[in-house]
């Protein structure tokens, strides 16, 4: 079921499906609901999925700036207006930054955590270094040595193809945020799945990460890059199902 949500003055717009315990997915800057379309479907049959555009992204309103913490309101107003009261919550990369903001402030709204990608402090570099002038990243770069590049290229056919200026405004809204030291805080199941060619959140990142949080589990993928949705979509699947399924 498609549909979009009035919440916090915005617009946004989301897939929910299949039934069983739920489970929210949020995708990375400059992507997209889409970006679920081969690890959504299958987790569908175990899970009520829920994938959504973040503000600034997709089909949802675009405003001209926002924060780290606009992302974390949005998530939890949606959460209400789709009567949830807690759910799984999977985030890659930017999504993972949600996805950790949102257990501090709103633990008991999280059956668990699947931080993908992850960091947990704002990065050195500028996140638009890598959108071309004319929109669209060089997948290159996001992406390990393990999976064909034409292959990843081939599934991710119908992704948007971000322009600068909302990879500048997304960049802005997490310029600045650092929540190494309320980690501590995320008290519930945590796995982060990392692969160990990634160049835009490096492994190190995700190391600090899994440090921070107690009893967090880390799973490094070797060979894989940035992308692991289209790289592994299958080995993504897997590990959340497994994870996600022994949360009692």
């Amino acid at each position: 079921m498609e549909g979009k949500a009035q919440v916090n003055g915005i617009e946004l717009a989301y897939t929910r499906e299949g039934s069983g315990p739920p489970m929210v997915l949020i995708h990375g800057m400059a992507g997209s609901r889409i970006v679920w379309n081969h690890v959504a479907p299958a987790l569908s049959a175990a899970f009520e999925t829920l994938v959504y555009d973040c503000r600034g992204h997709g089909e949802s309103t675009r405003p001209p700036s926002y924060t780290l913490n606009d992302h974390v309101a949005d998530l939890a107003a949606l959460l209400d207006h789709l009567q949830i009261d807690a759910a799984h919550v999977v985030g890659h990369s930017m999504g993972s930054f949600i996805a950790q903001a949102f257990a501090v402030q709103h633990l008991r709204r999280c059956r668990s955590l699947v931080l993908i990608s992850t960091r947990s402090a704002a990065a050195p570099e500028r996140p638009d270094r890598l959108v071309r002038e004319r929109g669209g990243v060089p997948v290159k770069e996001f992406v390990g040595t393990k999976t064909p590049l034409m292959t990843v290229i081939g599934r991710m056919k119908g992704y948007p193809r971000p322009d600068p200026e909302t990879v500048r405004i997304a960049g802005r809204a997490l310029a600045d945020y650092d929540l190494r030291d309320r980690l501590h805080l995320i008290d519930v199941p945590v796995l982060i799945l990392q692969g160990d060619e990634d160049k835009i959140t490096p492994l190190e990142a995700a190391r600090e990460t899994a440090a921070g949080i107690p009893n967090a589990r880390l799973e490094v993928l070797p060979g894989y890059g940035h992308f692991l949705h289209v790289e592994c979509p299958d080995l993504l699947v897997s590990r959340i199902r497994t994870f996600c399924g022994a949360v009692k």
